[in-house]
């Protein structure tokens, strides 16, 4: 299951494992940076990782990339 929720200036997706084995995983979207992140039971913390939009967007389109390297075009990508 997938949920979104939008706030003022927020975006959370939320991708909750359907198993139950490993905990739900969020990206928390914002105009200037993103942040994924994942509950740590043994840290009690979430582990996150940060970066620009755009390097989220490049992310988003790899899964339908073949193997190899690539440049994207930002201007010319929608």
């Amino acid at each position: 299951m997938i949920t979104v929720e939008f706030d003022m200036d927020e975006t959370m997706i939320t991708i909750m494992d359907d198993t139950g084995e490993l905990e739900d995983v969020q990206a928390l979207l914002y105009e200037d940076y993103c942040h994924i992140r994942q509950w740590n039971e043994k840290t009690k913390l979430f582990d996150v990782v940060t970066f620009k939009p755009e390097t989220y967007f490049k992310l988003m389109k790899s899964f339908n990339l073949h193997e190899g390297t690539f440049v994207l075009d930002m201007k010319r990508v929608t």
